[in-house]
């Protein structure tokens, strides 16, 4: 609207003065070098504004010849930038695709007209990753973190080659490196917490676990889990080294955290047997078989008292221990391996009988069989059993999960897959029985019982 004003205001000075000389049409005369030019005002003033759009022209062509070549340059310019963004987005759908060929080649299009830039290496460097270039990723990430914008990325990339390499001590200190620049990024201590564990850093584990989950994340029962058993783990070493009294107190905080957690159950036992008051050790004794009942924790409890005899193990066990969940399966097969060590025939046969009821195992039979045979000298029975206890389900083990590895004795590490608590108390499948393999067998633990 102004501008509209402006000119209306322009045009209309521009016409009064028209006018103006119209009525006025003096003369002007100009001397010079002995030419004498005669004409009149408003020739003057048309020559004049013919001289000022001739003047503002040049000075048009003059600016526009200066500034040309930037111009110029900045088309070209921005024309390599379009297709270097091109080039990074096609090799970016080309790693999602997994074109390794594909990704090399636009790598190397966003190099040549974006060289430098922070998206370039990254495309680099992943496209040397999927065509299982590692020298040329190396070098790649290496750049990357010589530079303030693409240290983190370049981080996370030399990361995962060292965990790729099996090198966790050089994976660990590059992800610090990242949790300096960026502290509490989630992929970071993730990684910190995955290397803690996999290198049995418990406490860098347990640092780390606990800067990951807060507030109700905290309370997960994973998260639970995970510290549990680390602090068992925790427990376990400082143990080992002698220091006793803080063992204990991280037993306790694993059995806490965990009452189910059997190992951390038997150490806890272990340690307040040697450490605390009997008061104490018979209310930790009661309420881990109440929660947790187990037959190693059954034999730490019975071995806490050193040249005990049979029977008093077992008026110990009927008495403190079967109390706390007289009807689980373990507690029954306690109290028959306690009875039948105390050459108590009736109970051992009563509480193995409802072992039996309740989930029938190998070793159950097996016991039957040698109660037979210590009790009844009855050899035709003996076999009888032991012909079930070769046909019966196997007897439970730590298992993993992961990949199906059984072991006796609980670890945190699968020995044969690595995974991280992932052994579990249950019976494995073993399968349809040939009945050729279990004449075998019964033939054999006979022989093995008539030796005994």
């Amino acid at each position: 609207m102004t501008r509209s004003i402006f000119f209306f205001v322009v045009l209309a000075f521009l016409a009064f003065a028209a006018v103006w000389l119209a009525d006025y049409p003096g003369t002007v005369q100009l001397t010079w070098g002995g030419y004498v030019v005669e004409t009149s005002i408003v020739v003057v003033a048309a020559l004049t504004l013919v001289f000022a759009v001739i003047v503002a022209f040049l000075y048009r062509f003059w600016v526009w010849m200066k500034r040309g070549p930037g111009r110029i340059g900045a088309v070209f310019t921005a024309r390599r930038r379009e297709k270097g963004l091109e080039a990074l987005s096609s090799g970016m759908v080309a790693i999602a695709a997994g074109d390794a060929i594909e990704a090399r080649r636009q790598a190397i299009e966003a190099e040549k007209h974006l060289s430098g830039e922070p998206m370039t290496l990254l495309l680099a460097a992943q496209a040397a990753e999927l065509n299982e270039d590692d020298r040329a990723a190396r070098i790649y990430y290496d750049r990357m973190i010589e530079r303030d914008d693409t240290e983190f990325l370049g981080l996370r990339g030399l990361i995962n080659r060292a965990r790729k390499e099996t090198d966790p001590e050089k994976a660990i200190s590059l992800a610090k490196r990242a949790d300096e620049l960026r502290p509490g990024t989630a992929w970071v201590l993730k990684e910190l917490y995955e290397l803690a564990v996999e290198t049995r850093n418990w406490e860098m584990a347990d640092r780390t676990l606990s800067r990951m989950t807060r507030g109700k994340a905290a309370k997960g029962a994973a998260v639970v889990r995970a510290k549990s058993v680390i602090s068992y783990e925790r427990a376990l070493a400082l143990k080992n080294k002698g220091q006793e009294a803080d063992a204990l107190s991280l037993a306790i905080t694993s059995h806490d955290l965990d009452p189910t957690f059997v190992p951390a159950a038997i150490l806890a036992v272990n340690l307040t047997a040697k450490m605390e008051s009997p008061r104490k050790l018979s209310k930790l004794v009661a309420d881990s078989w109440k929660k947790a009942p187990h037959r190693d924790l059954a034999e730490a409890i019975r071995t806490i008292q050193s040249g005990e005899q049979p029977p008093d193990w077992f008026r110990r066990a009927q008495q403190t221990v079967a109390v706390n969940n007289p009807d689980h399966l373990e507690t029954h097969l306690m109290l028959a391996k306690a009875a039948l060590a105390s050459r108590d025939w009736g109970p051992a046969r009563e509480h193995l009988m409802k072992a039996i009821d309740k989930a029938p195992a190998a070793s159950m039979y097996y016991l039957l069989a040698e109660l037979e045979e210590k009790a009844n000298a009855d050899a035709i029975a003996a076999r009888e059993w032991i012909l079930k206890s070769a046909a019966a389900p196997q007897d439970p083990l730590w298992i993993c999960n992961s990949c199906g590895r059984q072991e006796e004795i609980w670890e945190s590490h699968c020995t044969a897959c690595g995974q991280f608590d992932s052994f579990t108390w249950r019976t494995a499948d073993r399968g349809p029985q040939v009945q050729e393999m279990i004449e075998a067998e019964v033939v054999q633990e006979i022989s093995e019982i008539e030796q005994g």
